[in-house]
């Protein structure tokens, strides 16, 4: 970044004051969660930081690791990637007996470093209105500050991904500029890329989606030279894949399976669209969740009769699945969908069992308020992914990594129940994806012509146009099922 660049970043008054807008709303409204125990998914986040930290004392010690302990808290059923046990292990290293108040301001206090570095990361790749409009939405979503309290990786995940995606935007920038990217940036970008996943595992497409992207459009700017951008690719796949291979290989050895990321997925097809009075091949305890339940019969069946646990659970949604159909499938997808955009229930994750849901606080704030933002702003994310961006070659790479994202990230109605916390990964992308929208609008009005050097390339533009033919098309083929007998 260039001298001039970084003092316009220093001397932006706007943009820090909605910087500071958004630390003071977590501030504030830390007072309504300070004393709520951690619950649900955190305790499992809690028990494997404890575990971690436990894991560095042993090694600094020179002592034998407690395998037990991390076989059970750190990989479990392996549900959950250990990015947020990372996250946690550096409070539990220094304060083992931390309660769970100190360990939500440490949560805190990590989501607004984080918030921070993704605010500076987009002023300085992508402009000003860009890193406002990241401070307004979702920064300024009350459920969505609440939830940054919270030792959920979702929302860590959007904003990193947000980093991830400004590096691209700078690395191919650069590119077409005739900069090829470093090593270094090879680095850099699989660290971000496998820092996303470890925090939200479904955020595995995404990445994906992106890094595909880049390494195509980075091929054609470099297309006829000799630089060719191999090293910084294997650098980046080595750096993601290396760092993945210690929970995969882990969880694969305890699980006895063949485990990449997680193993959640078939609990979560059949409880969304399988009969769950079927999942365990009939109903499962009355006595434990949809969610535990079935984990638990796997276990007892692969204890009698050998089998892995994965193995079985894939077995049982598959059962429960027996007579979904295209029409059915649809028809949840939908559910889904409205579940995915219902605000009503994002504050439930932190509301205290004793208070009412449907007036004061838990109502006008983390339910009305923030729904008056969410709802309109959801729709300009959707009229976001119909847009084609063709003035300037910088703002068609930022068009089309942020459709690929948010569309990587919106595949989650289709596999997964949706649930009142799932929108936090795409929050910071849509934010972005507004701005797209408003600057494609003025830029179709002004009709100025692209600055030289910056014009812009066919093959985003087609590109643009297929991934906004796809979304409409999945859209009516959904619509059109659903409404079949």
């Amino acid at each position: 970044m260039t001298a001039t660049r970084a003092r316009g970043l220093r001397a932006d008054p706007l943009l820090w004051a909605c910087v500071v807008a958004a630390l003071a709303a977590k501030v504030v409204l830390f007072a309504r969660v300070a004393d709520l125990p951690l619950r649900g998914d955190e305790v499992a986040y809690r028990d494997a930081g404890c575990a971690l930290a436990n894991l560095v004392r042993d090694l600094a010690g020179l002592r034998s690791p407690d395998g037990a302990e991390l076989s059970t808290n750190v990989v479990g059923s392996g549900w959950f990637m250990p990015g947020m046990g990372l996250v946690l292990a550096p409070l539990y290293l220094v304060a083992p007996q931390a309660d769970d108040t100190t360990a939500r301001v440490f949560l805190g206090v990590v989501s607004s470093v984080v918030f921070v570095l993704a605010v500076t990361a987009v002023r300085r790749s992508l402009g000003r209105w860009f890193a406002i409009a990241l401070c307004v939405f979702p920064a300024l979503v009350p459920v969505w500050v609440l939830l940054s309290l919270t030792a959920y990786g979702d929302l860590l995940a959007g904003l990193v991904l947000v980093i991830l995606l400004a590096r691209l935007v700078d690395v191919l920038g650069a590119a077409r500029d005739g900069d090829p990217p470093t090593v270094r940036d090879g680095l850099l970008l699989g660290f971000l890329g496998i820092a996303v996943v470890y925090l939200r595992s479904s955020a595995v497409l995404a990445v994906a989606g992106m890094a595909v992207t880049a390494v195509v459009v980075l091929m054609l700017s470099l297309r006829g030279r000799v630089e060719r951008p191999v090293l910084p690719v294997v650098a980046a796949g080595s750096v993601f894949v290396g760092l993945l291979l210690p929970w995969s290989v882990s969880a694969s050895a305890v699980l006895d399976a063949r485990v990449i990321t997680t193993t959640s997925v078939p609990t979560a097809m059949a409880n969304t669209f399988g009969d769950r009075g079927e999942v365990c091949y009939g109903p499962c305890d009355p006595g434990s969740t949809v969610w535990f339940a079935p984990v638990r019969y796997a276990r007892e069946v692969a204890r009698a009769t050998g089998e892995g646990e994965v193995d079985v659970l894939n077995e049982m949604s598959s059962h429960s699945r027996r007579e979904v159909t295209p029409s059915s499938y649809a028809r949840d997808v939908i559910d889904n969908i409205d579940r995915y955009r219902a605000v009503d229930g994002f504050g439930s994750l932190l509301k205290p069992p004793d208070e009412p849901h449907d007036r004061g606080f838990w109502q006008w704030v983390a339910r009305d308020l923030s729904l008056r933002i969410f709802g309109p702003v959801s729709w300009l994310v959707l009229a976001a992914l119909l847009v084609v961006s063709r003035r300037r070659y910088r703002d068609q790479v930022v068009a089309v990594l942020l459709k690929v994202g948010l569309l990587a990230l919106l595949t989650q109605p289709f596999v997964h129940l949706a649930g009142s916390r799932y929108w936090t990964p795409a929050g910071a992308l849509g934010g972005l994806a507004v701005v797209v929208l408003l600057r494609t609008a003025w830029h179709a009005v002004r009709r100025r012509p692209p600055d030289p050097g910056d014009e812009p390339s066919a093959f985003l533009t087609a590109l643009q146009w297929l991934l906004s033919v796809a979304t409409v098309s999945v859209a009516a083929t959904v619509a059109v099922l659903a409404g079949s007998a």
